[in-house]
């Protein structure tokens, strides 16, 4: 996949608030995506990036997902960062979403270092967060990096996704983001695995659609699909919403210093 020329042509769909008419989604851009993250969390946040990204320790990895082909099963804590954290504008996202739409609850596919995490449940304390990751060393990371932003909204499940699946049939989440195997197979398989825990509003978060052809497929074919009439597409992530009152519509937005979120 040649990544210059998708970002060429997501500069040249882009629409910023005057482009778009669905009141939903032109209260997404003009008011969900204007929201600023409170001060002290933002430095507390920029503290704990900077740190991560100067951490040379060297920990055991069990990946599953396209990720291993990249970094090996032993890495260092800040190549993680670099390659598996939600950064910039796009852990701004997080925040944003979760602070305007309030959501209940909240299910996280990949916790890696707790980045993620801790934007979605520092957006809505009233709100809860269930992050699942099945690497121990990961979770034991991400468990210290949360705790040190006293978020008591947030449970960490240690587990392969499967897992968690087939223990927790019966709930119900108001935002899904998956941020875990990279691969366009499985971006399909648990999106669609998801659906019963999922409501007519739930927002689903899809991460790097863009990682490789195989993933922007898969987001293409899961925009396409009837189960969802409302798509976003914000370069780096996606965004699917099931909304069957709404007539089926696909959005490319626009945001500001993308590139900085990879």
């Amino acid at each position: 996949m040649n990544f210059v020329s998708e970002y060429i042509k997501y500069l040249v769909n882009a629409k910023g608030r005057h482009g778009i008419h669905s009141p939903f989604v032109y209260d997404l851009v003009d008011c969900c995506l204007q929201i600023r993250p409170d001060a002290d969390f933002s430095k507390d946040l920029q503290s704990l990036k900077k740190k991560l990204s100067k951490d040379l320790a060297e920990i055991e990895v069990q990946d599953a997902g396209a990720g291993s082909k990249t970094l090996g099963t032993r890495r260092r804590v800040n190549d993680i960062y670099r390659t598996a954290s939600s950064k910039g504008v796009y852990a701004d996202l997080l925040y944003q979403l979760s602070n305007h739409y309030r959501p209940k609850r909240m299910l996280e596919f990949g916790t890696s270092l707790g980045i993620g995490t801790i934007c979605l449940a520092a957006g809505n304390p009233t709100g809860s967060v269930v992050s699942v990751d099945a690497c121990g060393e990961t979770h034991k990371l991400a468990q210290t990096n949360i705790s040190a932003f006293r978020l008591s909204n947030v449970r960490l499940i240690n587990a392969t996704f499967s897992a968690f699946l087939e223990a927790h049939r019966a709930e119900d989440f108001d935002l899904i983001f998956i941020d875990g195997h990279h691969q366009g197979d499985a971006l399909k398989k648990y999106v669609r695995q998801l659906l019963p825990f999922s409501n007519e509003n739930t927002i689903f978060v899809l991460d790097d659609i863009r990682w490789s052809k195989d993933m922007l497929d898969a987001w293409n074919e899961l925009k396409a699909s009837s189960n969802f009439h409302v798509s976003l597409d914000l370069f780096r992530m996606g965004i699917l919403i099931r909304r069957p009152q709404q007539v089926k519509e696909h959005f490319v937005v626009k945001l500001k210093h993308v590139l900085r979120g990879f």
